[in-house]
């Protein structure tokens, strides 16, 4: 009987050594957002503890399932007797894995409000520089010395838990086979999380509708392993409300996409301008004080506002650049955990207004300091009406640069000498890159770089200063004259309020302004306050434009009046509506409501404006499988 005591003890010992590395691990993320939970709120930690514990002994169960097996395998040969080291060396190698990714995810959460996910590192993959880059911007040190005293720690808990521990306690055949079939028996339970027809997934720890408690639950871990191991999200939708019933989809999106084509207003002077296109990386509303942002950080924004026409209610489709690009040159909307000009035999086949603008004997081109195939930019611009594609590579080695590439102010002068030689009418793209992380500036920042938010105002600011240089220049001009600037960010950005979480509509919050004196008199310094979406570009510039719409039916023309005020923003796990009475945010893995801007507005009207959004991007999420 003490051998089987001894066994039982050898394995449980294990089980539990991962265990307390399991909640040490949600220790280091509850440590590092404590604010989100903050003191008043303590006991919730015991509640996001608890309601883990499924994932918990899902995790530990993974990880002790190969040395388990091997273990129970070499029992049943008896003269076979392998030394320690070899179950030694294997939870080194875990722990290691374990704690890097264990800090990496709270670098990672404190950028993109997410936990670390198969997205995280195929983003990595497609541009390790870019990844380096990013990550300049956030502590270093801490993290590196924060894994080393995990891993050594853990090898030494490990060690004094397993010092009067003794394996191969079990002599018989019998025996042996009892314990291996018990033991698979309980690690397959807590893997699979009972015998349901559901498997285990990361719904099973969320409890709260506050966000964050929810992610504090989900095993680090786990989670990315699932990201992996599961379906491919290219091959399936996330997003299945209505199953297949397209009439009942249709039906939930027309209150969305209703408008009177008619009533159209037209703002430019000419159907034949020159148009530029200046997306803004990071460029949140928080930034420009017409946008209730702060005051001072972006003072010659507030100038163009002044003399062209400010959407000041628009809404990004996503959280990042791949994605922000084909909501506004495409008109398509944001894929949750995917993202479509990943794939180039998918987005090749999708539209895009460089097409109709080529199609109209329009010059083209795009610019952007970085390397254009970065996400595959790219091939998505010489497949979609590009004709002329500027990046990194175009500039000398004396050109000045930045860690992702050459300064915007750079690449605006070189767009000035092109333009002066570019045949009219032109349709030309800038992406800027200098207000991402790690906000670099070779001559100062002003307003300090004692913090990533002071990072983000100064280079800001001098994205500010460098757009409203180039327009300055480009004044001078004799092309200037038939000219139309569109200014809009790719997204959004926590920063540099710090305020809102992934869910807040803010977050999404961006400029959109059109500027240039094709604009109509009465018309500039106009301010249009009805909600739309970044997405809607595409359709508004291109009727003024008198050009084809039809293959936009995402976008949405802002310049008419009976449009409806709706917008929609999502990132990989939720997604969200915004209109004039209510904002309300769906987490898609706990199937919960994390946002109500409204708690006083009615439960079926909200209802209403959420079926609106499953409907939305189910139906979005649809077309990009069958592209």
């Amino acid at each position: 009987m003490q051998r089987f005591a001894n066994e039982l003890r050898a394995l449980t010992q294990y089980f539990l050594f991962w265990l307390i590395i399991c909640f040490i691990d949600r220790f280091i993320f509850i440590s590092a957002f404590f604010e989100k939970i903050g003191t008043a709120n303590f006991t919730e930690i015991f509640r996001i503890y608890f309601h883990g514990l499924s994932l918990d002994f899902s995790a530990v169960s993974y990880i002790c399932a190969i040395p388990f097996v091997v273990y129970c395998i070499l029992s049943f040969f008896p003269k076979v007797q392998p030394k320690r080291i070899i179950l030694d060396i294997y939870t080194i190698v875990v722990l290691v894995l374990f704690f890097v990714t264990s800090f990496i995810n709270v670098n990672i959460y404190r950028e993109w409000g997410d936990k670390i996910s198969k997205r995280a590192i195929d983003a990595f993959l497609a541009s390790p520089s870019g990844a380096v880059a990013s990550a300049e911007s956030t502590p270093v040190f801490l993290p590196i010395l924060g894994m080393l005293v995990g891993i050594f720690c853990g090898y030494f808990l490990y060690r004094w838990m397993f010092k009067k521990v003794y394996f191969f306690n079990v002599k018989s055949p019998i025996g042996n086979f009892l314990k291996l079939a018990v033991g698979v028996f309980v690690l397959f339970t807590f893997i699979r999380g009972g015998y349901g027809r559901a498997t285990l997934n990361p719904s099973k720890a969320y409890y709260s509708e506050v966000t964050f408690y929810n992610h504090a639950a989900v095993n680090t871990q786990w989670s990315l392993l699932r990201d992996f191991f599961t379906k491919s999200t290219k091959l399936k939708s996330p997003y299945d409300f209505y199953g297949s019933d397209q009439q009942v989809i249709q039906e939930q999106l027309k209150p969305a996409f209703q408008s009177q084509p008619d009533s159209a207003v037209e703002v430019l002077s000419t159907t034949r301008p020159n148009v530029v296109i200046i997306m803004l990386e990071s460029f949140v509303g928080d930034l420009i004080q017409s946008l209730g942002g702060e005051k001072g950080i972006t003072p010659h924004m507030e100038e163009l506002i002044k003399g062209g026409i400010l959407f000041d209610h628009i809404y990004s489709a996503a959280d990042r650049s791949d994605k922000g690009m084909v909501a506004i040159l495409s008109g398509f909307p944001a894929q949750g955990p995917e993202s479509i000009i990943k794939y180039i035999d998918k987005h090749e086949n999708m539209p895009a207004i460089g097409q109709e603008f080529d199609h109209a004997g329009y010059e083209t081109s795009f610019y952007h300091g970085g390397q254009s195939e970065f996400y595959n930019f790219k091939s998505y611009m010489l497949t979609h009406g590009i004709s002329r594609v500027v990046d990194n590579a175009n500039f000398g080695l004396d050109a000045e640069r930045a860690s992702w590439g050459v300064y915007d102010h750079v690449v605006f002068n070189q767009m000035i000498h092109d333009f002066n030689k570019e045949k009219q009418p032109f349709f030309s793209t800038i992406f800027t890159l200098i207000n991402h992380e790690p906000f670099e500036l070779k001559h100062g920042y002003k307003f300090g770089s004692t913090n990533n938010a002071d990072k983000f105002r100064s280079t800001a600011n001098y994205t500010d200063s460098a757009v409203f240089d180039f327009i300055g220049k480009a004044k001078k001009e004799a092309w200037y004259k038939n000219t139309l600037f569109v200014i809009v960010a790719d997204h959004g950005h926590r920063l540099p309020s710090e305020k809102w979480e992934l869910f807040h509509p803010n977050r999404f919050h961006i400029p959109l302004i059109f500027f240039g004196d094709v604009i109509k008199p009465e018309y500039r310094g106009k301010i249009f306050n009805r909600i739309g979406n970044q997405t809607d570009l595409a359709t508004t510039l291109l009727t003024q434009l008198k050009l084809p719409t039809n293959r936009y039916h995402w976008s949405r023309d802002l310049f008419n009046p009976t449009t409806p005020q709706i917008a929609f923003y999502n990132s990989k796990d939720a997604f969200g509506a915004v209109t004039p009475e209510q904002s309300v945010s769906f987490d898609n893995v706990g199937r919960i409501i994390n946002y109500r801007s409204n708690k006083e507005y009615p439960a079926a009207k909200t209802d209403s404006i959420l079926n609106i959004a499953k409907a939305y991007y189910q139906q979005v999420y649809r077309e990009f499988l069958k592209y």
